[in-house]
């Protein structure tokens, strides 16, 4: 989620169900892919039967209770249990279903979707625009089928479809640009089949500073954003403020162990210098690499150091270092969890300078997805001498010795990470850095208010308007439409979201135009085609390879309740809705085990078993 925090205030229910418009308030089986069949249909149809027109005796059980799971404790909380109370209101009006939400704290609601928990079915959830997320393989990665189930691994839906994981690992080893883009488009076309996700409007981002106490540079398409390094180097601190200030999600700075966080941030690009990084424009740019080479198809990669190079504790930067930090992340990615592994042939340091990767395969993502985002330089004597081979999640550091433009001056976990400038580096940064976590919006915007703060990061339209209220033309408002969207995000390992055509109905009754207005304060615009890749992503797919999964942007129950009754599904004398009477409610595989535990029951990619 983002890096800002949220108010926790509640939502009145009755204020909420006032507020809503009078439209919004009226499967899988081993490979073969989305549940039990799906409608195809997106005619209207009528409501006779919701509430005694359908013959019981021809119908199965009632669904039950569904939990819907609200991320709380990060930017825009507020707002996303909103969303997921439009969501529990539509399923019980729209479709007979009783429904609930449940607010989880940033490390519960993770813990439970990557173990695969079934606490809740439904989400609402984007991927945030991290540069990482511009390489196709940081959206459609994390859904193979080898991450889903109770492994830890960050597959958000628990999404299994061996034909999708194909094409994703199919696009992993492209030999060529255009071959991985038609792989790309193929495996985002699989999954949008199965409404999978449920997309509903494009993300926007804002930042605001304030102009008595920053001049603002670098700040580019990326904006004003602690995923932005550009800006935080290039913007000064000015009026007798030698510190930028800036807010972070207390669940972002958990640890030095900075790959062990999702996302990587505050730590990438500040203290620790990645060889490669995104700039302000989100173009790869020279990091610790001055330069590189990509070579024989995506296969080898050399990467030419910078000379003079030296850690905080004034020790050289050498490719010996960085290569023992390709090999620690590839030889730990099953226990840092955001961590994918390569297939190293090898990895040569023919000099001091000089690292050159050879894969068994071809490997497109590498130089996009991977390099930027995790590939910070440690120094390796260091973090040998703190056990980190022996105990990658929690190395005794006696100090954090990093690589980049800032140095550790205070780390207090999940609440304060202080940066001065390293001086023996090429980047010369204006100033010193503090990131501040904050678990709610309102105190993060009064702090900002108050000078405590002068970059306020992922702020939403109501607190900029609060802020131009307060402060007028001392705070800057910096706003831009993102390349990620917001979703709902289904369960698909057990009833009722495992099954395509129930997940399709979920859709069509979703007010898209309500959820702009919750989500985006109506900024953006509205996602009827399902694609974990949004709509102004360089990588999205051609239209006629998505599944359109709402006929309009407003909500439309008439078209879900017949998804529903062409497969078989109806309503009892007390408009409650029940399964198909054959319907199998069996979990696609069992609880506390990955699919691949079970092979018998449910088949996978061949090599993910041994």
């Amino acid at each position: 989620m983002s890096e800002e925090s949220p108010d926790d205030g509640g939502i009145d229910r009755r204020t909420y169900l006032a507020a809503l418009s009078a439209t919004a308030a009226a499967g899988l089986a081993g490979c073969g892919g989305g549940g039990s069949g799906d409608s195809g249909g997106d005619s209207g149809g009528d409501s006779s039967g919701d509430s005694g027109g359908d013959s019981e005796q021809d119908l199965g059980e009632r669904v039950p209770t569904v939990s819907i799971g609200a991320l709380g404790g990060v930017a825009g909380a507020s707002n996303i249990e909103q969303a997921n109370l439009h969501i529990r209101d539509q399923l019980e009006s729209a479709l007979g279903v009783p429904s609930e939400v449940a607010v989880k704290e940033l490390t519960t609601y993770w813990s439970e979707v990557y173990n695969d928990a079934r606490t809740f079915s439904f989400s609402v959830d984007l991927s945030p625009p991290f540069p990482s997320f511009l390489d196709p393989d940081n959206l459609i990665g994390p859904y193979h089928i080898s991450y889903a189930g109770a492994n830890g691994k960050p597959n958000t839906s628990n999404y299994a479809n061996c034909e999708y994981s194909q094409k994703v690992e199919a696009q992993r080893a492209a030999a060529n640009p255009e071959e991985r883009e038609e792989l790309v488009n193929e495996a985002a076309a699989t999954a949008s089949e199965e409404v999978t996700p449920i997309t509903l409007v494009t993300n926007t981002v804002a930042g605001v500073y304030r102009t008595d106490q920053v001049n603002a540079s670098g700040i580019g398409t990326a904006g004003v954003a602690a995923r932005n390094p550009e800006f935080l180097w290039e913007s000064e601190p000015i009026d007798g403020t030698d510190q930028l200030l800036v807010n972070m999600t207390p669940g972002n700075i958990p640890s030095v162990v900075y790959q062990n966080t999702r996302p990587a941030t505050p730590w990438v690009g500040t203290v620790y210098m990645p060889l490669l990084y995104r700039d302000k424009d989100y173009e790869l740019a020279a990091g610790a690499a001055e330069s590189w080479d990509v070579e024989d198809g995506f296969q080898t990669f050399t990467f030419n150091l910078r000379d003079g190079m030296t850690f905080h504790n004034g020790d050289p930067i050498t490719s010996e270092d960085v290569k023992w930090t390709l090999n620690w992340l590839n030889d730990n990615s099953d226990v840092l969890s955001s961590i994918n592994s390569f297939p190293y042939e090898s990895i040569e340091t023919p000099d001091d300078t000089t690292v050159v990767v050879n894969m068994e395969s071809p490997q497109p993502p590498y130089i996009n997805a991977f390099i930027p985002n995790w590939s910070g330089v440690l120094p390796k004597d260091v973090w040998v001498d703190a056990g980190a081979e022996e105990n990658p999640k929690d190395p005794d550091l006696e100090e954090i010795i990093g690589s980049g433009p800032y140095q550790v001056e205070n780390y207090q976990p999940r609440q304060l990470l202080a940066l001065s400038q390293y001086d023996d580096h090429w980047i010369d940064t204006k100033g010193g850095l503090t990131f501040r976590g904050y678990s709610d919006r309102q105190t993060a915007r009064r702090a900002f208010e108050e000078g405590s703060l002068n970059v306020l990061i992922n702020s939403t339209t109501d607190t900029n308007e609060q802020i131009k209220q307060s402060l007028g033309d001392t705070a800057e408002v910096v706003t831009g439409e993102a390349f990620t969207s917001w979703e709902v995000r289904s369960q698909h390992s057990f009833a009722p979201a495992m099954f395509t055509e129930f997940r399709h109905a979920v859709s069509q009754a979703i007010n898209r135009q309500r959820m702009l207005s919750i989500l985006n304060s109506g900024q953006g615009s509205t996602e009827l085609y399902s694609s974990f890749i949004g709509k102004t992503h360089p990588w999205r797919p051609p239209e006629d390879m998505l599944r359109q999964i709402a006929d309009s942007p407003q909500a439309n129950p008439e078209t879900a309740k017949q998804i529903l009754r062409d497969e078989g599904w109806g309503w009892d004398d007390s408009g409650r809705l029940r399964y198909p009477a054959d319907k199998d409610l069996t979990p696609r595989w069992p609880e506390d085990s990955t699919p691949c535990d079970n092979p018998e029951g449910f088949p996978c990619l061949p090599d993910l078993c041994e």
